[in-house]
């Protein structure tokens, strides 16, 4: 396994530096990889974008490089030669992007499989989760759809997966998410992420009334900051420190700006949070990956954005708008 680990490295010329370098037992990773299309036509979807014939001519050649581009990130991620266990992704329009991602990249040397369904977005864009068949073993997975009082609005599922991280035999319960995005405004757009929030928040009490220190793991693009009403009210989420019982809490990278560049600022729309068990029998390090080929650097101001696939219709050749969070789970020896 690290002999495959360490051709991908080798291939890339890339590895992460942003932990201490001790070998985790669980390798969590989310990404919002934007906008990861095929190039075939979905009648059923608003896919017209991201086609050939398109104004962003979204060709074959053009798809294969994010595919390879997105698999050297997901190798950049790995600490002390362990790659991500799993994998939650935003952005992805259907299986077959997911099969590419793992069958036509450097990524079939490892032991890749994938969880996805469709949603009802129009555009078609999903959330999915990768795992490592050899390091975490699904128990259950579904959908969890979300219902507006419009019932013309539409948004992606949430992605629920529970399985065993084998490393220590603890089972945990992943919730991928992508909530429905600022368009409109934040003010008239904020009663849409709540509702999705308000779901999310009712199966973790769902799980947590089960059992009250069950492992949670909450991630994805929540188009949100930490500090808006959907993370503080919907989600309950509180900040790593508070004292408290099932309840869910805030990682926070402090030497980094953010994970999205909007008008000149960096704000933490992609954010990962953990129930207390965690954190109290895990020893628990965050990250966003910020490694210089995920970054476009300006030669005037030294100032940096993500590396995009495209900046309005013009291609610019990069992987994604977002940058990936990970996060480090270190199981304690108990004395």
């Amino acid at each position: 396994m690290i002999g495959l680990v360490a051709v991908v490295i080798a291939f890339t010329g890339i590895a992460s530096a942003m932990f201490a370098q001790s070998t985790p037992d669980f390798l969590f990773m989310s990404y919002n990889v934007e906008n990861l299309f095929d190039t075939i036509d979905n009648p059923q979807k608003n896919d017209n974008e991201f086609l050939p014939s398109a104004k962003r001519e979204w060709n074959s050649y053009r798809y294969q490089k994010k595919l390879t581009n997105i698999s050297k990130v997901i190798v950049a991620a790995a600490q002390n030669w362990h790659n991500p266990d799993v994998i939650g992704l935003c952005e992805v329009e259907n299986d077959t992007c997911l099969r590419d991602l793992l069958h036509r990249t450097n990524l079939y040397k490892l032991h890749y499989n994938y969880i996805h369904y469709d949603s009802e977005d129009a555009r078609g864009i999903d959330v999915a989760l990768l795992y490592n068949e050899e390091t975490f073993k699904p128990l259950t997975h579904s959908p969890l759809r979300v219902v507006f009082d419009d019932k013309n609005r539409k948004t992606r599922d949430i992605l629920y997966v529970s399985g065993i991280m084998t490393a220590t035999k603890d089972t945990v319960h992943i919730f991928e998410c992508h909530f429905p995005s600022r368009r409109g405004g934040q003010d008239v757009s904020e009663q849409y992420r709540m509702v999705v929030a308000q779901c999310v928040r009712m199966h973790i009490d769902s799980l947590f009334a089960k059992n009250p220190n069950a492992y949670v793991i909450v991630s994805g693009d929540f188009n949100d900051y930490p500090d808006d009403r959907s993370i503080v009210e919907g989600l309950q989420a509180k900040k790593v420190g508070t004292d408290c019982e099932q309840c869910l809490l805030s990682l926070e990278d402090k030497k980094a700006e953010g994970t999205y560049k909007f008008q000149g600022q960096w704000n933490f729309l992609d954010q990962a949070m953990v129930s207390n068990r965690f954190l109290k029998d895990y020893s628990v390090e965050y990250a966003v990956l910020q490694n210089d080929f995920l970054l476009d650097r300006s030669a005037k101001t030294g100032e940096t954005t993500p590396r995009r696939t495209y900046q309005g219709t013009f291609y610019k050749g990069g992987i994604s708008d977002h940058l990936p969070i990970i996060v480090s789970f270190k199981k304690q020896v108990v004395r």
